[in-house]
Order: C-alpha cells, then structure tokens, then sequence
C-alpha cells in the first residue's frame, strides 16, 4: 500500500509541473493576436492617409492651377502664377486642416505654362505598433492643367 501511495504522490508531483503552461500559451497567444491587430489596424491607416495625401494633393493642384496671371489671361493666354504656386499651396493644405511640419512641405514640384504639380506631404503616428516614434510619412503628388474655356 505504501508503494501505491508514493506512485501517487509522484503522478501529483509530475502533473504539477505542468501547472500554469496553458496559461503561458494563452497569454503568448494574445501577445500575438495584438501584434497581428495592430499591424492590419496601422497597415489600414496607412493606406487611408496615401490616399488622404493624395486627395489634398489633387485639390492643392487644382486651387494652384486657378491662381492664373491676370495680365496674361487679357492677352489671351493661360498662365499660372509659378512665382506663388507654393504659397498658394501651403495656404489651401493649411485650409484643409493639415497643420505642423507637414504645411512647410507642402510645395509645387513643377509649374509652368498652364499646367502645375503639386506634392504634399501627411505624417502620422501608428495607433497600436508605436515602433516608429517619429511618425511615418506618405505623399501625394497630382497635376492639375489650367485651361480657358471659349
């Protein structure tokens, strides 16, 4: 009887250093649901400021395309204002809500004649994986032609 009592107690000893590693695999299990949640929440919000980058870019092109020379539009030619392009693009990003460093980067790229390039620039901070402490940037660049109706 003394022999079956000690089997026992080793059977109660062996199973109690298994104690706990379910609760380990759970908890390395959440680690990794959080790590994949943020990264398809931050890889969303990524894409969503592209294309937010992008969308002011198209409308800071378009403002920039209608700041025309009034001299030469008497004349019969179209011709945007490339001496202040950037600063009416700075000014309709600033418009639009975006503010900081990002407005200073906001620019014309290319103006001449009647056509304008514009490029601006979003930073933003990830929500769930902070890795990037200093933001992340995207850009968006569009081109806008002005053009006189008859």
């Amino acid at each position: 009887m003394t022999e079956l009592v000690i089997r026992r107690l080793r059977r109660a000893r062996e199973r109690g250093a298994e104690r706990g590693s379910g609760a380990l695999a759970l908890i390395l299990a959440a680690m990794l649901f959080l790590v994949m949640a943020g990264f398809v929440i931050d890889t969303g919000r990524a894409i969503h400021e592209r294309e937010k980058a992008a969308d002011v870019a198209e409308q800071a092109a378009r403002f920039a395309a209608n700041q025309i020379s009034a001299a030469d539009l008497r004349n019969g030619q179209v011709v945007i204002d490339v001496a202040g392009c950037t600063g009416h693009v700075q000014d309709f990003v600033r418009a639009s809500g975006i503010s900081g460093g990002d407005v200073g980067a906001a620019r014309c790229s290319a103006a001449g004649g009647n056509q304008v390039t514009v490029e601006v620039r979003l930073t933003y901070t990830p929500l769930l994986l902070p890795a990037f402490n200093g933001g992340l940037t995207v850009w968006g660049r569009a081109t806008a032609q002005a053009v006189q109706e008859q």
